[in-house]
């Protein structure tokens, strides 16, 4: 679709991907209308730091902003903030939003992001359970994150970890409830999990294994979690951080074709015509031709933005980055560059110290897939030039 017959974009989702997509349209120079829709009432604003400088004080608010209000009207981009979309109309090419005000669009961006995976299981209605997802949540958490309160984590991957080194910080006791044998299993390498582990552990938190929770107990607020194997956590506060489940429901009641996300090509294009999906809520197609993917990271949600937000203006696409991640935890940075699929079988050789600063190189059959670094940005930086090498050599320790 080109800029020449496109007069209106609706987006549909005010968080990372559609905040940068938007931008990216007026950045392009799309002169038509631009129109972004997000259920919460704030401008779209950055949510890596809820689990980590905003939960702990020591970022506010304001600073999570993307860009004030002032400068989507100076771009000349309309904010629908605290409605939320309905219904999606491909065929009358309109949104219908919770008041019944329709919407029309020539092209229309989805990037309704993921919910909290929610736990059905015994006591989950009781006070005191809560997700990290939106800056409503990280507020309610903070709100008991008192010193001496005692915190159960339910799941071991980045957020739980970063908010259990927030809490921490915070004079929380944590615990760290993961039922799979080892933190990060889906998203890290063995030697980068168990370093995080012992990192957590001599920072004073209990991280337990292999433990499933079977459900929760008390009175009106939690008190326990109940596990698998018998044992009772005491716990005053629960974050559940069991993953993200893509916001697909929209799209599948338009007619989108959708498998653990909304299926699109390398472009964001679904299987409808003039509809696109970006950042969480995608599973894309990759342009090397290698199988469908969703990631939730920022990196992955901008690039997609932008690489749409050209493929809706017929616009040449911007060059594909290699995927990459960061955390944060205690005070020290975890930064990846590259990917290992699920099932692929690798080297890993570490350079540095396990139990300080280190990198972790993994290999496939000799090819570089991915680096894993601990308070090392440079072999971040570097390897981010060297993946899909075969016999890259390590750096010097």
């Amino acid at each position: 679709m080109g800029r020449g017959m496109l007069q209106s974009v609706v987006i549909v989702g005010a968080g990372q991907a559609g905040a940068e997509a938007a931008m990216a349209l007026r950045q392009f120079k799309f002169a038509g209308e631009i129109r972004l829709i997000g259920r919460e009432a704030s401008v779209p604003y950055e949510r890596p730091p809820l689990s980590k400088g905003f939960l702990t004080g020591d970022v506010a608010a304001e600073r999570l902003c993307f860009r004030t209000a002032d400068a989507y009207a100076r771009a000349n981009i309309e904010l629908i903030l605290g409605r939320e979309v309905r219904a999606l109309d491909p065929a009358e090419r309109r949104v219908l939003l919770d008041d019944g005000y329709a919407v029309t669009f020539d092209a229309c961006i989805l990037a309704t992001g993921s919910a909290a995976r929610r736990l059905d299981l015994p006591g989950a209605e009781l006070a005191n359970i809560f997700v990290l997802r939106t800056i409503e949540d990280a507020k309610q958490l903070r709100r008991g994150l008192v010193p001496g309160c005692r915190l159960a984590v339910i799941g071991g991957g980045y957020l739980g970890l970063e908010a259990a080194a927030s809490a921490r910080k915070l004079g929380a006791s944590v615990t760290v409830i993961e039922a799979l044998p080892s933190l990060l299993s889906r998203s890290a390498s063995p030697l980068t999990a168990d370093a995080l582990c012992r990192l957590h552990r001599r920072s004073g938190i209990e991280v337990l294994l292999g433990e499933a929770v079977k459900g929760f107990s008390g009175e009106l607020s939690v008190e326990s979690v109940m596990l698998a194997s018998g044992r009772a956590v005491a716990a005053d506060l629960v974050l559940v951080a069991a993953g993200g489940v893509a916001e697909t429901a929209l799209a599948q009641d338009a007619g989108i074709d959708c498998a653990n996300g909304i299926l699109t090509d390398s472009d964001g294009r679904t299987n409808i015509d003039g509809i696109y999906a970006v950042g969480d809520c995608a599973n894309a197609a990759q342009h090397t031709g290698g199988p469908h993917r969703r990631l939730e990271s920022v990196q992955c949600a901008v690039q997609q933005a932008r690489r749409a937000a050209a493929a809706v203006l017929g616009l040449p696409r911007p060059a594909p980055k290699v995927p990459y991640f960061w955390s944060e935890q205690f005070g020290l940075k975890l930064q990846i560059a590259g990917l290992v699929e699920p099932g692929v079988s690798t080297r890993d050789e570490v350079v540095g110290d396990l139990d300080g600063d280190f990198a972790v190189y993994r290999f496939s059959e000799d090819v570089l897939l991915a680096v894993e670094a601990f308070n090392r940005p440079r072999d971040f930086i570097q390897a981010q030039q060297r993946i899909g090498m075969r016999d890259a050599a390590l750096p010097a320790a």
